[in-house]
């Protein structure tokens, strides 16, 4: 028996599972446990429950018999609940809890199996070849490396998982939980020892590849030899509550403090991943000609525009499609203002997201910019309101098409694809729906201009679902028609011009422009005690505080670190508040 197993755990420093508390705190272990081999289970993450503040609560273990203690009479232990993550993922979770501004509890309960497993990190496993591909005599280079693949929607993304297990145990990240389970069987299938993140929770820990998604990026693995991320330009990669981290950054983060390679792909790669990668593999005509087809219709050339949404072009090919699936993100409250004379979308000159009036005398945007009521563009000064919800389109396409059309949302339970010949929703249809021979994006600059410096990232993404649904390999190859009231806009003209792998360095460049991620940063805080602490921040150089709009205000800084520095030298208010970095 080696000297660590032999030495007495007499306490613990544990991180409760309270997301308000900050502090970890050191709790005594029962004498009997050391005596009766209870405290072998006891080892950095594993979940305990203790007393705190009279209630009993879970934590995770963060130091065994720590150096420096309180003189004080230390509180026992209750129980061990079973197995947590890692060390190496309990330190990536403070790393996100600071990089974030969030509680780390929030990050290591995304880290812990759902239900308790009683089991040991250091326990042997049997121990299984990945499979035959792994025994090969590729030269596999170790050490951290960020690697960049473009492929176009259709391309074929199976060689580079094979190239990426061939390095050992795997972590492999997919946008939804189809593709993860999909995939583990192709996997499993060949002889590789994989599992689902959550489902084989256990198996990650005792070695083996793991997929899975966003969760995921915390899968406890053990011996992990190497990262992939599948379609990294995914909004499904990003949390939308606070703290709004995105998977692509903690792998990141992990595969540098892991000093292994990691694998983006993307048929757009994002700034992010851009401005981290040191090698990228793209072949620009293959890249170009795998997005099917796509079809950008303007509604201002249309012969009869009292049509409004819905072009008879596109009603007849709704008629004669098997599956047709319209795309309106209007659920909820949404404004969009037109030129009534030059006709184009009224957007903010300054950061490119589109305008609203909240009164008589300015326009304004969701970055807090104001000018004067008038077109950007032709200088008009009279502009009007569009707005229709999926309600409404319902009636209004139930009537052109003399059928039933049913609408799915991200509310919808139930949604019956089976008999369905046409479907209209919000974005949430793109990720229920298999297959449609036409997917029409009726309103494509609500997708455009959407708010934030992300909203073309995301209408990308979506149409990049839709390339998918309408190419299903066992059917005949369908269309996908974008409606947009826009002509100057860059990313339209990538589109139009069929020269995709050209809008990733136009990004790259705006986003240096503007100073927006990742080359610059801000975080939004909102809530009933927000204002308070705003009013607590130190307004120095390289800091600056807009708003407030909508109740909420921006803190921006051109340096991720100094904007979390900033954030953290102020003390939160008793009342609530929201802190999204970079959301």
């Amino acid at each position: 028996m080696s000297s660590t197993r032999e030495q007495l755990i007499e306490a613990v420093r544990v991180i409760p599972d309270i997301d308000a508390i900050t502090q970890e705190f050191d709790y005594l272990v029962p004498a009997d446990w050391n005596i009766s081999g209870e405290s072998k289970f006891l080892e950095v993450g594993t979940i305990v429950r203790m007393r705190f503040r009279n209630r009993l609560v879970r934590g995770w273990v963060t130091e065994i018999n720590p150096v420096h203690k309180p003189n004080l009479d230390l509180i026992p232990l209750k129980k061990i609940s079973g197995i947590g993550p890692s060390a190496e993922v309990l330190n990536l979770a403070k790393w996100a809890a600071n990089n974030w501004h969030g509680p780390v509890s929030k990050f290591l309960r995304t880290a812990s199996p759902k239900s308790m497993i009683r089991a040991r990190h250091n326990e042997k496993s049997d121990s299984k070849k990945q499979s035959e591909v792994s025994e090969s005599t590729t030269d596999l280079s170790s050490g951290f490396l960020a690697i960049g693949r473009e492929i176009s929607p259709l391309g074929d993304r199976w060689p580079i998982i094979q190239e990426t297990i061939k390095y050992g145990n795997s972590l492999i990240l997919v946008p939804s939980v189809k593709q993860a389970e999909l995939l583990v069987g192709r996997l499993k299938r060949m002889g590789v020892k994989s599992g689902l993140h959550g489902q084989d929770w256990l198996l990650g820990a005792q070695g083996g590849t793991i997929v899975g998604t966003r969760s995921a990026a915390f899968a406890t693995i053990k011996e992990l030899a190497a990262i992939l991320i599948i379609d990294e330009h995914d909004d499904a990669y990003r949390n939308e509550s606070a703290p709004t981290w995105n998977a692509r950054d903690v792998a990141l983060q992990r595969a540098k403090l892991k000093n292994i390679p990691i694998i983006f792909t993307s048929p757009i790669l994002t700034p992010e991943v851009r401005k981290e990668i040191h090698t990228t593999h793209t072949d620009g005509k293959k890249s170009d000609s795998g997005w099917g087809n796509i079809s950008v219709l303007n509604p201002n050339e249309l012969i009869d525009i009292r049509q409004g949404l819905w072009p008879s072009a596109v009603i007849d090919k709704m008629k004669n499609s098997e599956r047709s699936v319209v795309i309106l993100n209007r659920k909820g409250r949404s404004k969009l203002l037109v030129c009534a004379s030059c006709g184009e979308i009224v957007i903010c000159s300054e950061c490119n997201s589109n305008m609203s009036q909240p009164n008589e005398d300015h326009l304004t945007c969701s970055r807090n910019h104001q000018r004067p009521i008038v077109c950007s563009f032709c200088l008009s000064t009279k502009l009007k309101n569009l707005r229709i919800g999926i309600g409404r389109a319902k009636e209004e396409l139930e009537a052109l098409l003399q059928e039933n059309v049913q609408e799915i949302h991200s509310s919808a339970s139930h949604v019956n694809l089976h008999n369905a010949r046409y479907l209209l929703g919000t974005n949430a249809a793109l990720h229920r729906v298999d297959w449609a021979n036409l997917i029409f994006f009726a309103d494509y600059d609500q997708e455009l201009y959407g708010g934030g410096y992300r909203s073309e990232e995301i209408a990308l993404s979506n149409l990049i679902r839709a390339v998918r649904i309408t190419n299903t390999r066992s059917r005949d190859n369908g269309q996908v028609i974008i409606q947009t009231r826009s002509q100057k806009n860059e990313f339209l003209g990538v589109i139009r011009a069929g020269k995709f792998s050209s809008w990733g360095e136009l990004n790259e460049q705006r986003r240096k422009l503007l100073s927006l991620p990742p080359y610059g940063s801000y975080a939004e805080i909102s809530g009933p005690g927000a204002e308070k602490y705003v009013d607590l921040i130190a307004v120095t150089e390289g800091i600056e505080v807009l708003g407030p709009l909508n109740e909420s205000w921006l803190i921006k800084s051109n340096s991720h670190s100094h904007l979390l520095q900033t954030l953290s030298e102020v003390n939160r208010p008793k009342e609530r508040i929201r802190i999204a970095i970079n959301s």
